[in-house]
């Protein structure tokens, strides 16, 4: 009685494939670009997810909650925010239109009166030291800091306002009423949050208590920024949220966008691998087809196998075998290709120059896919042969 190792198995296996070398390195290169094209399709999408999610925490804190209010956010509102579990901290934001007179004309701007501790939250930098250009961040009185399309041209980038320079605005709705301020910091271009006539760089940055005391009458904000201690508290404090918003508020969260668009991406990746998968089905094919002449072109070999002490199982376990062979060979070179190919190649995808973001999951299934695929593909051919009477065998020319 015949007792076969692994090792014996890989050692028939590869010299079988070495016999039919031409049709092995065909499918080999068929596996091959199955998988460098399925891992290139799966990286780009999750390059994409990637560069999303860090945008969305870039330019929207994305463990934040924001309440929106036509009719006004009050001090007790921000006060029953804070008393949320899970609320790290919570601030509002004022918001009124301006315009800006000066010699050169009359530009619409508008006027954010928030604490400076809390600009970065709100703009989506790392630290006030990242935000400002020139001068300082210390907002006090009716020291602003002015965005990057105030003080400089947005088209020529030359600088029309310094710091130390005073600048008019007449602020709009109900009495108009100007105003004199004075530069004390000029900010950078950022990203920030952009809600309706919210520009971060058409903006100018005044301390809540000069805003109150100069511009409204009533201390009420146009939105709260609430602040959670993980992202994860994130979708039961918006919840509560909405229960404690006065009237007509609206409340957005980036983190529900960020799954949203999430559920998206992998959507997307999984029809990308659906597209992909073809080559890995046409590559199944030709292994089927390779493995049923192989069957017919090694019948007497079959029989002498069988002659000497071979088990059926023995025989399909062989030409199994060699499908894992052709497909671990196909599918390791087709992943060190890929990551090759993701390090130099730039995909356009939805705005974005990508590269493709090859992860450890997406190897695991660039590699059993065609693995599984080739298997399912020589099982019948695989079966047929080990079902060989060896009598009739041996007699086969």
């Amino acid at each position: 009685m015949t007792f076969l190792k692994l090792s014996d198995y890989s050692f028939l296996a590869l010299a079988s494939l070495k016999e039919r070398r031409g049709r092995t390195l065909g499918a080999i290169l068929g596996v091959m670009i199955a998988v460098i094209a399925l891992s290139l399709a799966l990286g780009v999408g999750e390059s994409f997810r990637i560069a999303f999610k860090e945008q969305m925490e870039k330019t929207l804190a994305a463990n934040s909650v924001y309440v929106f209010s036509t009719v006004g956010i009050t001090d007790a509102d921000l006060a029953y925010y804070r008393s949320i579990y899970g609320v790290k901290e919570v601030f509002g934001i004022a918001v009124r239109t301006a315009k800006l007179i000066d010699p050169s004309g009359v530009k619409t701007v508008t006027l954010i009166a928030i604490e400076p501790e809390w600009l970065p939250d709100f703009l989506g930098v790392t630290s006030l030291e990242d935000l400002i250009e020139e001068g300082s961040y210390d907002l006090n009185g009716l020291g602003v800091i002015v965005g990057s399309d105030v003080w400089k041209d947005p088209q020529t980038g030359q600088k029309l306002r310094d710091v130390g320079e005073t600048v008019s605005i007449q602020v709009m709705g109900g009495k108009n009423k100007q105003v004199t301020l004075f530069i004390i910091g000029l900010a950078k271009e950022t990203g920030g949050f952009r809600g309706p006539h919210t520009n971060p760089d058409n903006a100018i940055y005044i301390e809540p208590d000069a805003f109150f005391t100069f511009i409204a009458k009533r201390r009420v904000y146009n939105l709260a920024m609430i602040v959670a201690e993980d992202f994860e508290l994130v979708g039961a404090i918006e919840e509560e949220v909405r229960a404690l918003s006065p009237p007509h508020a609206r409340v957005f969260s980036p983190a529900t966008m960020i799954n949203q668009v999430g559920i998206f991406v992998t959507s997307l990746q999984t029809i990308l691998a659906i597209i992909s998968s073809v080559g890995i089905g046409v590559t199944a094919l030709w292994v089927f087809d390779s493995m049923t002449i192989s069957v017919v072109q090694r019948t007497r070999e079959i029989g002498i196998l069988k002659a000497i002490g071979f088990k059926s199982r023995d025989i399909l376990l062989l030409f199994l075998t060699e499908a894992v062979v052709i497909s671990v060979i196909g599918s390791i070179s087709g992943v060190v290709a890929a990551l090759l190919l993701s390090s130099l190649i730039k995909i356009p995808v939805f705005g974005y120059s990508l590269k493709a973001t090859i992860t450890p999951s997406i190897i695991s299934t660039s590699i059993a896919l065609p693995i599984l695929a080739n298997l399912a593909a020589s099982l019948i051919p695989a079966r047929r042969a080990a079902k060989l009477d060896p009598v009739r065998a041996l007699r086969y020319e």
